[in-house]
């Protein structure tokens, strides 16, 4: 596979042994298949949900495989009408194949059909599952809206559940392995708690993280862990730059917690990749060069009256200017910026402690300190003579400052 695939398909379970947790869910679905096998099973259908990202339909393309199953997938949200489905679950549910193996139907995403605007779909659904001949399989995040009440009752449920940080790590861990990548087990911990359970996301985002990097540490994750977001950043970037109308990009946004400028990072390294035409790009750099006059004035003006003109031109503004989508998969980058101020982080903190203690023995502010007398101090310390050693014990400087400076 090429550099570009997924970590998601390039590391896909070969059978369901190592389908990570759930263990239960996936047994349960095991032993109704294994019972068409002898006849039509009492329950004609499955009913399997939970979270998205936890292996439900996996778990069945894989289960599928081992009992030599003809799998037939179609996805609800995508066919939605009466005549849709007839034609493909219908025919499915009542034929065999030429080689007289059994069927087992897969209808994927079933909260996607809305009822008063499927003409029928839903209801032929219902009506399928009565009088099905092979194994249908229904798949939804959630088996309790109203509108599946008659489904319920008609079905095996089956819950999956998130997956639990015990089996996550582990998991995560076994890639960073295969792809040869060094990292911390505190790094691991902040990707997968982050996703909640939610492996596939949990996979992507320690893809984007450990590209181009042969070791992962805490440090470099570790600006995830410090808000609880609804969102990955990555779905919302995902959201932004997909998105059809400036409403929709701006709520991708609106649907995280995470810091606006953290976003325009990200959007601002990644555009020249997601958006392959040049004509196009250049309008989304456009925006975002709009955005970056306003957020700058938001910073040292605390002109926050602009801050919805600079989420709108780095949301809105890149979604609309982008038509082409680029070819294959693009796995989003970790701007450049972030990680450049991760890796100055501690010498920051040194500065500034020298800052702070310049500022105590002269009297001035921290910023003065670092900017017009840090300069001279890196001089003096810098000959490691007598005169370094009395200024750097009037300064109560410890080893870590000293070497820091006169490096």
């Amino acid at each position: 596979m090429s550099a570009a695939t997924p970590w998601t398909v390039k590391h896909r379970p070969s059978d369901s042994t190592q389908l990570v947790g759930n263990e239960e869910a996936v047994n349960a679905v095991r032993r109704w298949l294994v019972s068409w096998k002898t006849g039509i099973s009492s329950k004609r259908a499955a009913f399997l949900f939970g979270p998205t990202g936890v292996g439900k339909t996996l778990s069945v393309t894989l289960l599928a495989k081992e009992l030599d199953f003809d799998l037939v997938e179609m996805n609800a949200s995508d066919h939605r009408t009466r005549e849709a489905v007839e034609r493909i679950a219908g025919m499915a549910a009542t034929e065999s194949d030429i080689y007289m193996r059994k069927k087992v139907i897969m209808l994927d995403e079933l909260e996607g059909m809305s009822g008063t605007e499927d003409r029928g779909g839903l209801a032929t659904i219902v009506s399928l599952v009565k009088k099905t001949r092979s194994p249908m399989i229904l798949i939804a995040t959630s088996a309790w809206d109203p509108k599946f009440k008659t489904l319920r009752d008609s079905c095996l449920l089956v819950e999956f559940k998130r997956i639990p940080l015990r089996s996550m790590v582990p998991k995560l861990s076994e890639i960073c392995i295969r792809e040869r990548v060094e990292v911390e087990e505190e790094a691991l911990r902040v990707i997968a708690e982050r996703t909640r359970g939610d492996l596939r996301s949990a996979i992507t985002d320690l893809q984007v993280l450990a590209q181009g990097r042969t070791k992962l540490t805490y440090d470099d994750v570790n600006w995830l862990d410090r808000r609880d977001r609804q969102e990955p950043i990555f779905d919302v970037l995902r959201n932004i730059f997909n998105a059809e109308t400036l409403q929709r990009a701006r709520n991708a946004l609106n649907s995280s917690d995470v810091d606006y400028e953290m976003v325009f990072e990200w959007i601002y390294e990644n555009a020249p990749y997601q958006i392959p035409d040049k004509r196009e790009l250049a309008e989304a750099m456009d925006a975002l060069s709009r955005a970056d006059i306003f957020l700058r004035r938001v910073r040292s003006k605390q002109q926050w009256h602009l801050l919805p003109y600079a989420i709108e031109d780095f949301t809105g503004g890149v979604a609309l200017s982008r038509t082409k989508k680029p070819q294959g998969w693009i796995p989003f980058k970790f701007p450049q910026r972030i990680r450049n101020l991760s890796r100055s982080r501690g010498d920051r903190a040194i500065r500034t402690e020298v800052g702070k203690k310049i500022g105590r023995k002269c009297h001035v502010s921290i910023l003065t300190a670092v900017n017009e007398c840090l300069p001279y101090l890196r001089v003096i310390l810098k000959q490691r003579g007598a005169a370094a050693g009395k200024m750097a014990e009037w300064l109560d400087l410890n080893d870590e400052e000293k070497e820091y400076l006169a490096e």
